[in-house]
């Protein structure tokens, strides 16, 4: 078995969220099946520097040439982005690997360029130098690096470890180059050089401007991260994983997974810590989907690789839309991506397209955007393929489309299964622009995300969601969202915070009467042997309101995390329904890590899902019963207990239904969700 047959095609096609580089869908993880080194064959990095004396200094700066984002304005926003031609303005290439080589091909010295691309010693500040012989030289500048930061304000040091190759078989570099020819430098500095990677196809078919406008990225995001004015005091370290982004002109690495050539998708495979870019389709790059100038969706997977190092990256995959509510956990990844996407080029516009600033209305990149090739002096070309306005009020108001518009007055909450509700919700709580509420510094985002106690990595913070990461943000913000911000989480976007009045209603048509109920528990909730709360109400939904046809997890699911160890003297869990309710109730335990099991509901199929392999315990009888599941012989893991409403006809539930229940022990003492993650 070859290289890649053995990396990639017995990958969990399950859990793949693929994404097109250019549709309706964004960009995905992949989980790798295979342990492969990533580094295989891969040229070792030049990390030895040598004095020469007498030496020569030599001057230069490495830089690259991008294409452009054509913009169409409308009122002041924003309607249209497209790829367009390459800009003036070339790019510097920070803290890159440099190999200098003599005439014989044997590497005489090693350096790395600075922040401002000038070539520099091992330490990017000392001058380079070469020996004062004669001869030719060849100076290389890699889209390589492995460059620590200084840990000024912060606990420790962040070292940037990545690299942009041609593919996972050869490993192969990209590079930029220049020789210096001389019969003996005299001992004065030789004039200077001046590297340029190209951007367009004509000067150079690699186009190695897209491989370093991919690593410039990635570089700009780890800027942006380690700054104090961004993180404070906060330890970034966790970015020090090594990040191998794979990407070639023309090569669309859906080839890697078996997929249809034209199906065009970039996407981040978290089990190696490796980026795949989309760069073209049978060597087209000029008409076809590419993504290498598209930097809102290479950073989309740069914000996949953020939360995999930084936090715990528990996302299904599976097909996502924009549009509908789907996979808590897959829409608050999903929504994250979008969010660093937009977030890291509004704030670092001018380090990533600096004829942006004074294109864009105030100067302020607000969205999400994908586009679709490019043509040159050709401006009515609609290349836009996704454009998502993240300072767009959810529900629908104000100036220019909607994506995923959402109801927070009949729908609180639903937003956290909504991947761009979730982006908006996060773009506006953290930025200062018009209809953001600003309330949030990037600080408490990092503290929400990450693994330390106040984090949604830490070992205690099962099941990842936007309700548990605002939650967090919440608390790491002093417990206080401003007026503006809690405005806008909850009435623009549907966010209403875990414990939200919105949840708490009185359901009338019980066989007990009237009862205080709670709506949504919020999703992986902690249960706890508490045995005073409201009871549960279950509002299932029909089918046509979700992607895929499947089951609505926001009404038609409740989701609870639990560990036996927190459930003193609990050996089952069991589910006790109103008899008034229009759905069969049941109870089905999953693993960490879980797929979601559908049910089979149509008009030539009616079965319940049960045999998933991350079910654990399982109990669905076939009426609307007393259902229990054991937990006494599980592990101290935790674990999700799914309430889920089952309809042989999905299609007809009955609307504002009122599925009232509690959970209690083996004894019928109640088991209550707590009331804050």
């Amino acid at each position: 078995m070859n290289h890649l047959t053995a990396r990639f095609f017995i990958l969990s096609f399950l859990l793949a969220t693929l994404a097109s580089c250019g549709a309706s869908l964004t960009a995905g993880i992949e989980d790798d099946g295979a342990a492969t080194p990533v580094t295989a064959n891969e040229i070792a990095f030049c990390s030895t520097s040598t004095s020469y004396s007498p030496g020569v200094f030599v001057s230069g700066t490495a830089k690259y040439r991008r294409r452009d984002t054509n913009i169409q304005i409308n009122s002041g926003v924003v309607t249209s982005a497209t790829t367009g031609a390459v800009i003036t303005p070339t790019l510097p290439i920070k803290y890159a690997e440099i190999r200098v080589l003599n005439a014989a091909g044997t590497i005489i010295q090693c350096g790395t360029t600075n922040s401002i691309g000038e070539l520099r010693a091992l330490d990017g500040t000392s001058a380079l130098f070469l020996p004062n012989d004669a001869g030719n030289f060849t100076i290389e500048v890699l889209s390589r690096a492995n460059f620590t930061f200084p840990s000024v304000g912060k606990p420790i040091s962040a070292t940037l470890s990545a690299a942009v190759k041609e593919d996972p078989t050869s490993n192969t570099i990209y590079k930029i180059s220049g020789t210096l020819a001389s019969s003996g430098f005299g001992g004065s500095a030789n004039s200077p050089l001046n590297l340029i990677a190209e951007a367009s196809e004509f000067a150079s078919s690699k186009i190695e401007g897209g491989a370093f406008n991919i690593y410039n990225d990635w570089v700009t995001t780890f800027e942006y991260l380690t700054s104090t004015s961004n993180t404070g005091s906060l330890d970034v370290s966790c970015l020090n994983p090594r990040l191998d982004m794979f990407w070639k002109a023309g090569f669309n690495p859906g080839a890697y997974l078996g997929y249809d050539p034209n199906s065009t998708i970039s996407f981040y495979a978290r089990d190696n810590n490796e980026l795949y870019i989309c760069g073209g389709v049978s060597g087209n790059v000029s008409t076809a989907d590419t993504d290498h100038w598209d930097d809102t969706v290479i950073l989309h997977e740069i914000g996949h690789h953020i939360e995999n190092v930084c936090g715990t990256m528990d996302s299904p995959g599976g097909q996502h839309s924009a549009q509908y509510r789907i996979d808590p956990r897959l829409a608050w990844s999903e929504g994250w991506g979008n969010f660093i996407g937009g977030h890291i080029v509004k704030n670092n516009t001018a380090k990533i397209n600096p004829n942006l600033v004074s294109a864009l209305p105030n100067g302020e990149w607000l969205h999400y955007s994908d586009t679709v090739g490019y043509v040159e002096g050709s401006p009515t070309f609609n290349g836009s393929a996704i454009l998502i306005r993240l300072n767009k009020n959810g529900n629908g108001s104000g100036t220019g489309a909607t994506h995923d518009a959402v109801d927070a007055a009949n729908n609180p909450g639903e937003s956290h299964t909504r991947e761009a509700s979730i982006a908006r919700g996060l773009f506006k709580g953290v930025n200062t622009c018009t209809n953001c509420g600003g309330g949030v510094g990037f600080d408490k985002y990092w503290t929400a995300l990450g693994r330390t106690s106040g984090g949604m990595g830490f070992s205690t913070s099962p099941f990842s969601s936007s309700a548990k990461f605002f939650a967090k943000a919440f608390t790491a913000n002093s417990n206080s969202f401003s007026a503006t911000m809690t405005n806008m989480m909850t009435n623009d976007e549907a966010l209403h915070m875990v414990g939200s009045a919105s949840f708490t209603t009185t359901a009338t048509s019980t066989s007990s009467g009237s009862i205080a109920t709670n709506t949504w528990p919020g999703y992986g909730i902690k249960l706890t042997t508490n045995t005073s709360c409201n009871q549960n109400l279950l509002q299932a939904r029909n089918l046509d309101e979700t992607f895929g046809l499947e089951s609505d997890q926001r009404y038609t699911n409740h989701f609870f995390a639990f560990r036996t160890s927190d459930l003193s003297g609990v050996t089952s869990i069991r589910l006790v329904p109103d008899s008034t309710c229009p759905v069969d109730l049941d109870l089905v335990v999953f693993n960490l890590g879980y797929d979601y099991v559908e049910d089979c509901a149509n008009s030539s199929c009616s079965k319940k899902g049960v045999d998933g392999t991350n079910i654990v315990a399982v109990s669905r009888n076939p009426t609307n019963t007393t259902e229990s599941v054991s937990i006494s012989g599980l592990s101290s893991s935790y674990y999700l207990l799914n309430v889920r409403g089952y309809s042989t006809n999905p299609y007809t539930i009955p609307a504002n239904s009122a599925c009232v229940y509690k959970l209690t022990n083996q004894n019928g003492s109640t088991l209550c969700p707590s009331t804050s993650y």
